[in-house]
Formats: structure tokens, sequence, C-alpha cells
């Protein structure tokens, strides 16, 4: 008789611990409030480097000629970009392409042939005298220049850094209002994204004239980079009291 009263005496301590146990987490539950957060930053930055795409084009029915001709186009700009310091390339996008054309009333096949050759350098005002001697020198077409970072990953880390410390900013700000004892960040999702800014500097595709002349040197004057980074943020506020070291 007493073994089975003190069967049942523990069986309800446990029964009471189990009850209690339940009503304190939803207790937890009910005082914990989720907020979602959506937090964007952007930051600018100078460039550091430039990307001229220079073009070499030709358009001839002889497909020879055609080919004789860009390659020959090219070659005369690889030679004046070499002249200057600072300065890399590559050619790519060389391309054969047939096209037709209406001649008195008739339809002429001719051969286009282009080169792009990608031009970077990191001393931004030797930008115009590029394009000038390039396009002097037998380019045809200037597809635009891009500005960019030497070390980008680095650039957007910062930016990342000072965005999530506005987070915290908020957070805090957000505390106080609703009137809790602590918080914490159960999840952070971010997307930067890396704004190379293009700008549009065309010439239209023509023969060059092979005399080198000399042309008027655009000034051109570099844009700054932009990295944006968005956030979305889920956080938990509760009314624990926050012990801080």
């Amino acid at each position: 008789m007493k073994h089975r009263r003190k069967i049942f005496n523990v069986m309800f301590v446990v029964f009471i611990l189990i009850v209690f146990t339940q009503i304190t987490y939803a207790d937890q539950d009910d005082q914990i409030i989720v907020v979602n957060l959506s937090h964007r930053i952007e930051r600018s930055f100078r460039p550091e480097t430039a990307t001229i795409n220079l073009e070499v084009w030709t358009l001839n029915k002889d497909l020879k000629e055609a080919y004789t001709e860009t390659t020959n186009r090219m070659n005369q700009v690889i030679k004046v970009l070499r002249s200057f310091e600072n300065v890399t390339y590559k050619t790519q996008n060389f391309s054969i392409n047939q096209r037709y054309i209406e001649e008195d009333k008739k339809r002429e096949l001719y051969y286009e042939v282009s080169a792009i050759i990608e031009t970077e350098t990191d001393n931004l005002t030797q930008l115009g005298n590029i394009i000038e001697r390039a396009v002097s020198n037998e380019a045809t077409d200037i597809k635009g220049i891009k500005y960019g970072l030497k070390y980008s990953e680095k650039a957007k880390n910062q930016v990342i850094k000072v965005g999530i410390q506005e987070i915290k900013d908020k957070a805090e700000v957000i505390k106080e209002s609703l009137e809790k004892g602590n918080y914490k960040i159960v999840r952070l999702d971010i997307n930067d994204s890396y704004n190379i800014y293009n700008y549009s500097f065309e010439t239209t595709r023509s023969k060059v004239s092979n005399d080198a002349q000399s042309l008027p040197i655009p000034e051109i004057s570099p844009k700054d980079v932009n990295i944006y980074v968005n956030f979305n943020v889920k956080i938990e506020y509760n009314d624990q009291i926050e012990i801080k070291d």
C-alpha cells in the first residue's frame, strides 16, 4: 500500500512539472514578438579602373579583303595601345558575318568582319588620349566605357558592415518602442549589387583614313561606382533582460 502511494506521489509530481513547463513555454511564446525588417544601403566609390571596348570593323564584298583589313586595323590599334603606360588589353568577339545590301535594286552579298579590343587602365586621366589615338589609328567604333574598382569585394564588405550596424540601430529603436527587454536576429539574408557605370561613348562605324590624323581629345569625367546592399532580417523580441558583460 505504501509502495503504491509512493508511486502515485511520484507520478503526480511529474505531471505537475510537465504542466508547469508547458505553461511556462506558452507564456514565453506569448511574450515573443517577431519583426521582419527590410533594409537597403547604397554607397558610392570613386572609380579606380576603366575599361574601353574598341571595335575594328570592315565591310567588303571580298571576304579575304575584309578579313585582312580588319586584322590590319586591329594590329594598328594594339600598336597604339602599347605606347601607353598602365594599359592592358585583350582581343575578343572576332566575328565574320554575311550581309545583304540592296544596290541598284539587287541584293549584293557583303562580308562584315569585326573584332573587339577590350582595353583596361587604372590611369583615368589618359582616357581621352587613348580614345583619340585609337580612333585616329583605325578603331572604327567605341563601344562605351565601364568604370570599376580594383578590389570590389573589399568595398562590398565595407558596405555590408555599415548596413548591419544600421540594422542593429533600427532593432534597438524597435525594442524601445515595444518596451521589450532584449532581441535576437534569427535570420539575415544579404543581396549585394555592384553597379559598374557604363558611359556610352560611341562613334559611327566608318572607314577611317589611314593617315593617322589627329582628332579632338574628348574630355572624359569618370563616374562613381555604386554598391547596393539589400537586407532581409527576422528579429525576435522578448521580455528577458539583456545581461551585458
